[in-house]
């Protein structure tokens, strides 16, 4: 029934061109990226609070290394005055400000233009991954953190002493069996496999390569890829899944897509609005709760 409903849907509603023959039936996990920027200020815990309050299944979150090399769960490489600001200390790259300063931020008062339905919240600072584990590790959620690194002009790290941060914050939380890193650096992704084989390891853009995906997940130790509708069919999708290989979705907000990647069978989507996604997906009840 979920397979004629979906397909109808792609036929008639959206865009006939992205239809794909079925889909499992089964519920795909929710990643709500940057906690689910379209509703709360990103990666903050306003935003995680409702994420896991609305029951998804994953948090996404970025995270960045400070001048005196401490973690702290923000997206870009310099901090962004369009929606981050503090009274006393000038916006610059994340690895010239210390944690303290990084933490005068106030990043919940605006938001970014693209998060416009965004609830503002001022006040809202940048966590550290240390309280996102200690705030949720009783709840069911499982942690999905992106390593950052920084960007041209914007200093340096190292790609393994950043992932042994992370795997040692993992560790200390008792939460190797729950957290998932993503990196585009294929290093850290190497890394943490030699610090930590428990943690598992998710690739991000593999399409970069032009290579066999599923070699490529082989190659790096990663139990996730993220692929793009172009980038795999249901039949490569099952490949992977076959072999133990998840795949997640691109971000994705809008119900065209939501359809075309529940009938490719991905593992889990990922998306700026996970309460309409929910809401999408207990339409054709695939999602009880």
């Amino acid at each position: 029934m979920i397979k004629h409903l979906l397909a109808g849907l792609l036929a008639t509603v959206l865009a006939p061109e992205l239809a794909v023959a079925g889909t499992s039936g089964r519920s795909p996990m929710i990643v709500a990226h940057r906690g689910g920027a379209l509703l709360w200020p990103e990666n903050t815990l306003p935003a995680f609070d409702n994420a896991v309050a609305m029951g998804v299944e994953i948090l996404e979150f970025d995270m960045q290394v400070t001048a005196d090399d401490q973690l702290v769960i923000t997206h870009d490489g310099t901090v962004n005055s369009s929606f981050c600001s503090a009274p006393d200390v000038t916006p610059g790259p994340v690895r010239s400000l210390t944690l303290a300063q990084m933490r005068r931020f106030d990043c919940g008062a605006k938001h970014r233009d693209i998060y416009a339905s965004q609830h503002l919240v001022p006040g809202t600072g940048m966590p550290t991954p240390a309280e996102l584990f200690a705030r949720y590790k009783a709840t069911k959620a499982l942690f999905y953190g992106e390593i950052k690194m920084p960007g041209r002009n914007e200093g340096t790290v190292d790609p393994v002493a950043f992932a042994a941060q992370v795997a040692a914050a993992v560790k200390k939380a008792g939460l190797e069996d729950r957290f998932i890193l993503q990196s585009a650096d294929y290093r850290a992704i190497d890394a943490m496999h030699e610090i930590d084989p428990r943690i598992r390891t998710c690739l991000l853009s593999p399409w970069r390569y032009q290579v066999d995906v599923l070699a490529l997940a082989r190659q790096h130790h990663a139990s996730c890829v993220l692929l793009r509708l172009e980038d795999a069919d249901a039949t490569k999708v099952r490949r992977l899944q076959s072999a133990g290989v998840m795949v997640f979705s691109q971000v994705i907000d809008d119900q065209k897509n939501w359809a075309a990647y529940l009938a490719r069978g991905d593992d889990a989507l990922f998306t700026n609005d996970p309460r309409g996604l929910i809401a999408f997906l207990k339409r054709f009840d695939v999602r009880k709760r």
